[in-house]
């Protein structure tokens, strides 16, 4: 019963540091995922689609936040903010760190 206790013991830490220690994405990445999110929306973000290219980006402002909660506190989760300014036009995509999935896109875009 101990080693069994023992080897989920391990198996958490391992997981925990893995969680921990995720790479985050490269701002080059990170910027190419934003601008597919502004260009091809999903309906559940209720923007328009743009056509912009990486051409098109005057500037590109990134940031790196820290996600509320106990757990993603625990695991050291990441929220990314991209904003990207286009001939004029701005927005700022609200994505995830880890993974690129798109979770909000504010600015004149939406």
């Amino acid at each position: 019963m101990k080693k069994i206790i023992l080897w989920i013991v391990i198996v958490l830490v391992f997981f925990l540091a893995f969680e921990y220690q995720k790479p985050v994405m490269t701002t080059y990445d990170a910027t190419k995922q934003a601008l597919a999110c502004v260009n091809n929306p999903s309906e559940r973000l209720a923007i328009k689609s743009v056509d912009y290219a990486l051409k098109d980006l005057e500037t590109v402002h990134t940031s790196i936040n820290v996600k509320s909660g106990f757990f993603n506190q625990l695991t050291n989760q990441r929220d990314l903010s991209i904003t990207l300014v286009f001939n004029g036009a701005e927005a700022t995509v609200k994505m995830d760190a880890y993974s690129g999935k798109c979770i909000a896109v504010t600015g004149p875009l939406n």
